[in-house]
């Protein structure tokens, strides 16, 4: 942000009010809530990925829940959702960090995320596809239709099935931005 920005010079305005310009790059981020999940998948190589993604939100909720992934396209996980068609999308607590930082920092290309972390796992109920012990909730979705715009892969997703435990908001992890983690506080009534 710059310190250079004249309030005054935007109608109505106050000139106290403390606004600054932020950067087009990052005004992204002023919508992002920051809630992680993992993609889970299985390539069609036999071996199970998962790669930590922040940009996700609801598409739709009628007539299940829907949403939207968005990805880089040059990741193993995005050409295993391709291939299959589905994927679950884990929601890893604010203990699970580690986990989150651990399977970020490497390739599904070359690395079996889930014996190089360590990552004790479970079978999903319906989508082949491991969900991490100790998530707050996973829902196993169906692709609906895959675009790549620009630099990204937008993939949006039907949820089959879904489940969480009771206090799964509180749990989740967020991440605000590089190296910015937090977990949802109380509650404003």
């Amino acid at each position: 942000m710059s310190n250079s920005f004249d309030p005054a010079s935007v109608p109505g305005c106050p000139a106290d009010s403390g606004y600054l310009p932020v950067s087009l790059k990052e005004a992204y981020s002023l919508l992002n809530t920051g809630g992680i999940v993992l993609v889970c998948t299985r390539g069609t190589d036999g071996r199970y990925d998962l790669a930590p993604v922040a940009w996700t939100c609801p598409l739709d909720y009628e007539p299940a829940s829907r949403v939207l992934v968005v990805m880089d396209p040059g990741h193993q996980t995005v050409r295993n959702v391709r291939a299959k068609g589905s994927f679950v999308l884990a929601l890893p607590t604010w203990k699970q960090k580690e986990l989150v930082l651990s399977t970020g920092a490497v390739s599904g290309k070359t690395t079996d995320k889930y014996a190089e972390s360590g990552i004790a796992a479970f079978a999903a109920a319906g989508e082949d596809a491991l969900v991490p012990e100790g998530v707050a909730g996973w829902l196993e979705c169906r692709v609906i239709e895959v675009h790549s715009i620009g630099s990204v892969v937008m993939i949006a997703a039907e949820a089959e099935r879904a489940y969480a435990v009771d206090e799964a908001w509180t749990l989740r992890l967020h991440m605000a931005g590089e190296g910015v983690f937090y977990r949802p506080g109380a509650s404003i009534a």
